[in-house]
């Protein structure tokens, strides 16, 4: 009963259903237990022990945590934290498949051949007869799973930087999906940074910065994770002056950090250190470039569509600079229509509700095809890769780019691709 006490603030909710119309998978679900209000009364039942831990769990594992209902909430209920509360108290087995995806990505010496594996796949001729799909008819996982892989874009050729004089010094955390299956964030990243009078040093050896752990209440593997990467900061601390992330979902990971290891007399006061020293990306981008229209001279002629992560968007609030940014450098922008709402990847429910997944990416995919847009851009790896399986399912020839690439091409610092 003493964990229960972490669900106290469910007790706020009246059921007042302004949670509804902002709920990804109560619109897509239309059910009340898919619903804030619903989970709220799930875990009411849990900590009044009408529903068993096991019983919460499944009914819980279906949210997104993408924390619409925070923003939307009169009564301050934080239905995604409560959820990830939950969990921890109720944790429900994943798949085996899901699980051994989590084991590479968590380690970094069985990520890198696994990377270069994926590397190899998406040159390799046998892509192309898997594309064919004449011999797949009775093995459709191989179809889906080549459609989560992305295609691999041409190699970058970037202009080398001046030398610095009084650089800023800033570790680069790269995102494990990013590593593994977007090459060209990483590089568009460095060359950008190194243009922008950065000293550049690299946070790695960690494996994966430990969200999906936290979104699946895991806190032991959590913990295993986020003590990895403040080790690897350890190394860098007295060298740099702050800290970056490629993708969205780490910068919200790393910055939960300090609450998680606040009683850790070790890593408890490094935490701290290393979350107030995390910027966002975009805005220390924006901070740097000076003019951004003459640091970035050739934007995209097409129409960019910029998709959120939620979780930035609903928890850290910072969704204002990328737009800001793209604004400045004169890319024509879209509004797409409910741009709040989730594209459903939701750290790992891609993989282990792939249904439930695919109806509300639905939405989403209908938005953007309403839009007008040619290029999808957004700041999360893995609502990429979603977005783009679905496109590549729905036969949309979309463009799905990171930030950091539309940047570099649009900046003076792009030569060509090799």
């Amino acid at each position: 009963m003493k964990d229960f006490a972490k669900l106290d603030n469910a007790l706020l909710c009246t059921h007042c259903g302004f949670c509804l119309p902002v709920c990804p998978t109560y619109r897509a679900e239309n059910k009340e237990i898919q619903s804030p209000r619903g989970r709220v009364s799930a875990i009411l039942a849990l900590r009044n022990g009408t529903l068993t831990a096991k019983e919460t769990g499944k009914a819980l594992s279906y949210c997104l945590l993408c924390r619409a209902c925070h923003s939307a909430c009169p009564a301050g209920v934080k239905v995604g934290k409560l959820v990830m509360t939950a969990r921890s108290l109720a944790k429900i087995a994943k798949p085996w498949t899901v699980r051994l995806f989590h084991f590479i990505t968590d380690h970094a010496p069985v990520s890198r051949p696994v990377t270069r594996l994926v590397r190899f796949y998406q040159k390799s001729p046998l892509r192309k007869e898997v594309k064919k799909r004449r011999w797949l008819t009775n093995l459709p996982w191989i179809q889906r799973l080549d459609n989560l892989i992305p295609e691999l874009p041409p190699a970058y050729t970037t202009v080398a930087a001046s030398p610095r004089k009084n650089p800023l010094r800033v570790a680069l955390l790269c995102g494990c999906m990013a590593r593994m299956f977007y090459p060209n964030v990483e590089t568009a990243t460095v060359s950008l940074m190194s243009h922008l009078d950065v000293e550049l040093f690299h946070l790695e050896g960690f494996g994966c910065c430990g969200a999906p752990h936290r979104e699946s209440g895991n806190r032991k593997a959590f913990v295993r994770q986020a003590r990895k990467v403040l080790d690897r900061y350890r190394l860098l601390a007295e060298k740099i002056d702050a800290i970056v992330c490629d993708t969205a979902v780490c910068r919200v990971t790393v910055m939960s950090y300090a609450r998680l290891l606040a009683n850790d007399p070790d890593y408890g006061p490094l935490a701290e250190q290393f979350g107030a020293r995390v910027v966002d990306f975009s805005a220390l981008v924006l901070a740097r470039c000076g003019d951004p229209t003459r640091f970035f001279p050739n934007p995209p002629p097409e129409k960019i569509a910029f998709v959120d992560h939620c979780q930035t968007q609903h928890a850290s609030g910072t969704m204002g600079s990328p737009r800001e940014l793209l604004a400045a450098i004169l890319c024509e922008q879209t509004k797409l229509p409910r741009s709040d709402q989730c594209c459903g990847a939701g750290g790992d429910t891609m993989l282990t509700h792939r249904y439930h997944s695919e109806r509300v990416r639905k939405d989403k995919l209908k938005a953007i095809e309403e839009s007008g847009a040619s290029i999808v851009v957004g700041a999360n790896a893995g609502c990429l890769l979603n977005m783009e399986a679905g496109l590549k399912k729905a036969g949309r020839s979309l463009q799905v780019r990171h930030l950091a690439e539309i940047l570099l091409e649009a900046s003076n610092n792009f030569k060509n691709y090799t």
